[in-house]
């Protein structure tokens, strides 16, 4: 007996991503949401760069210890994006803001976080696969 198994293939559906999954989400405000998972993530780099524990970190920044938990877990409310140029600057980090105008081929403005030093933060990923049931 030869029997051969056939291959099945699923049909994956996928959108192209914006770049900014919380707009792909449809969540409220999600340039400002972005923008400030970019300054957590910058953070929590110098966090671990400099070896230090919630403790020390939370002193430097001039916050208690239970805030720099809830920052580090991602739990943003209560953190304006002013509020946590202000915790960069507490760990040592110069803010710049860049303002220009938009090209005229887009169709609305963006906010962007640059970091020195990291190359990948803005990478964007091109595709999102998304299940549909």
């Amino acid at each position: 007996m030869n029997k051969k198994k056939q291959k099945t293939t699923e049909k994956l559906e996928f959108e192209l991503s914006s770049g900014n999954i919380f707009a792909d989400l449809e969540i409220n405000a999600p340039e400002e949401e972005f923008t400030k998972a970019k300054l957590v993530w910058e953070i929590e780099q110098i966090i671990k760069k400099k070896k230090m524990t919630q403790v020390q970190a939370a002193k430097i920044m001039g916050i208690n210890q239970p805030k720099v938990s809830a920052l580090l877990k991602r739990k943003l409310e209560g953190f304006s994006v002013e509020r946590l140029f202000h915790l960069l600057n507490n760990l040592g980090q110069d803010i710049d803001i860049v303002v220009r105008p938009k090209p005229k081929n887009r169709k609305s403005a963006i906010i962007k976080v640059h970091f020195e030093n990291h190359s990948c933060v803005d990478c964007v990923v091109p595709m999102a696969a998304k299940s549909r049931n």
